[in-house]
């Protein structure tokens, strides 16, 4: 590759360009929007992740002529990319960012944000009124970097380095539908007749409920492909197709009725939700309240 790439690499640690230009087109889907976002041109995008794929020994994404989908190691490489830039992020903050000893910065995934902390938050806020809350919800965790937090709603599998983490909710996920979709299904072989919703932003796919559920025929790769879990949802609610729910995300939605359960297939989810501080032994009050508050709500 040529040296202005910077491919000299430590341990075969590929240059941070190449990966970020691997995050954004990632989650945007385009080397063309990665690019503008990036404020470089779309074939350097493109030439980045094609140097990442050669080291890497595989493909990132399915390319087309209008389209750009993450492959199978893709979807897999994707969460690894993101967690080390927030992990930097986060480092570079706390030596950045003055703290004020009534803020309590929260940074949170984007669909917890909306299904479980918001409806919540009333009761926390309620018994801390001197509190100044500053809540960033993410669709991906580069999404605030720089933007130092005192706690963080962080979902996957609790492997970051240098963080003091505890998983919240042993979460479980099953098929979710509107109800009158779900009021077609007689069991989990009716699926094949429907329009399976995917979500590429988390390790549970279909494959692998099938998998766990011994629902083998449930094997489908068609239907619609959305990059994160709160716009999956949403269409499942309106009836247009049927999504694996989280229980923590959902349970809400199928009490009131918005949603239904087809099947009481549960199966345990891979990734799941996680309290992080950087560092426990200098976090605010503020942020130990607010931890000791989020695990009584669970």
């Amino acid at each position: 590759m040529p040296g202005e790439e910077g491919t000299e690499l430590h341990g075969r640690l590929p240059p941070l360009n190449w990966l970020r230009s691997f995050e954004a087109a990632a989650r945007r889907l385009s080397f063309t929007a990665a690019g503008e976002e990036l404020h470089i041109t779309q074939s350097a995008v493109s030439q980045q992740v094609r140097n990442l794929e050669d080291l890497l020994g595989q493909p990132l994404f399915l390319r087309g002529p209008r389209s750009l989908r993450l492959t199978e190691a893709g979807r897999r490489y994707l969460p690894t990319v993101e967690n080390a830039f927030e992990l930097l992020a986060l480092g570079t903050g706390e030596f950045l960012a003055p703290r004020e000893e009534n803020l309590l910065d929260i940074r949170a995934n984007f669909a917890f944000t909306l299904y479980w902390l918001t409806p919540r938050l009333e009761g926390f806020l309620a018994a801390h009124p001197g509190l100044k809350l500053n809540l960033s919800a993410a669709l991906w965790q580069s999404d605030f970097a720089g933007t130092p937090a005192s706690v963080e709603i962080r979902y996957g599998r609790g492997q970051w380095e240098g963080v003091w983490s505890e998983r919240l909710i042993a979460d479980r996920l099953a098929p979710v539908s509107a109800p009158a979709v779900a009021a077609r299904l007689a069991r989990p072989q009716d699926l094949a007749g429907e329009t399976l919703l995917h979500t590429t932003s988390a390790a549970d796919s279909w494959d692998y409920w099938g998998r766990e559920a011994g629902v083998p025929a449930v094997r489908k790769r068609d239907g619609h492909f959305i990059n994160a879990i709160a716009p999956m949802m949403e269409m499942a609610k309106r009836g247009q197709g049927v999504a694996l729910g989280y229980e923590s995300l959902c349970a809400d939605m199928l009490e009131i009725g918005d949603l239904a359960l087809p099947f009481d297939l549960w199966v345990p989810a891979q990734d799941t939700y996680f309290v992080v501080i950087a560092n426990r032994d200098q976090a605010s009050p503020a942020a130990l309240a607010f931890r000791d508050w989020i695990f009584a709500q669970v």
